[in-house]
């Protein structure tokens, strides 16, 4: 099930935006749940990180906010969701890349056009799904996604896994999982704590807050640490 926000102002859009999801989702065999909203104030009523896996914003909303400010409104809350602008004039969806929007569909658009972007997006959703991994705890193997992990420690010999999922306790050494997890945005902050850079909140002085817990920074890893999150951050 594939959650999308459209956030369109011209009910004859909506109208073609309904039609042509039903139309994929019936080739492709994928459910996507639709919510439709004529401007920012609706949008925003209830909007919260990881909502929606899409949005597909009009840009030229008749709205005090059009799409732009609206999308730069949503960035501060989910960096992350798929953003896809829908526009008459090709020189404001570039600007789209300013808020890290996916792509942009040219009104007025073609199922052509909408299913091949749609085909692009999906894979690109299921393909960040698929990204697990397998830890063994207790004798049972649990399976994580690897963007739930907030970071990894290990303490006496024993790795755990801080994970949306819970804690979980195995052994192996951080010096492997480092090299597992490598692609995927986790950095050292010191010899303990493999963090995940998507969870980091703040940092002050020698200290990062990681989902809300508190972590140390060692003095030989802050530079290559401060990096690692600033090239991190300049992709977002």
């Amino acid at each position: 099930m594939i959650k999308v926000a459209i956030v369109e102002d011209d009910l004859k859009d909506q109208e073609k935006a309904r039609q042509f999801f039903e139309q994929l989702s019936q080739e492709i065999n994928e459910k996507f749940v639709l919510s439709f909203f004529d401007n920012g104030d609706k949008f925003f009523f209830d909007f919260h990180y990881g909502l929606y896996n899409i949005i597909l914003m009009d840009i030229e909303l008749s709205s005090d906010q059009n799409g732009m400010e609206v999308s730069k409104k949503l960035r501060e809350i989910d960096k992350d969701v798929i953003l896809v602008f829908t526009t008459n004039l090709v020189q404001y969806a570039i600007e789209g890349y300013k808020v890290n929007a996916f792509n942009y569909i040219v009104k007025p658009y073609s199922y052509y056009d909408f299913c091949n972007q749609m085909k692009a997006i999906v894979d690109y959703i299921k393909s960040k799904e698929s990204q697990k991994i397998l830890i063994q705890t207790d004798g049972v193997k649990i399976v994580v996604q690897i963007k739930d992990i907030y970071y990894v420690e290990i303490n006496s010999h024993q790795m755990i896994y801080h994970t949306a999922k819970g804690d979980f306790q195995t052994y192996g050494s951080l010096k492997t999982t480092e090299k597992e997890l490598k692609d995927y945005n986790f950095v050292l902050c010191n010899s303990c704590f493999l963090v995940n850079l998507d969870y980091v909140e703040c940092i002050n002085g020698y200290n990062v807050i990681v989902h809300g817990h508190e972590l140390l920074i060692s003095h030989p890893k802050k530079k290559e640490f401060l990096k690692a999150l600033n090239e991190f951050l300049g992709k977002c």
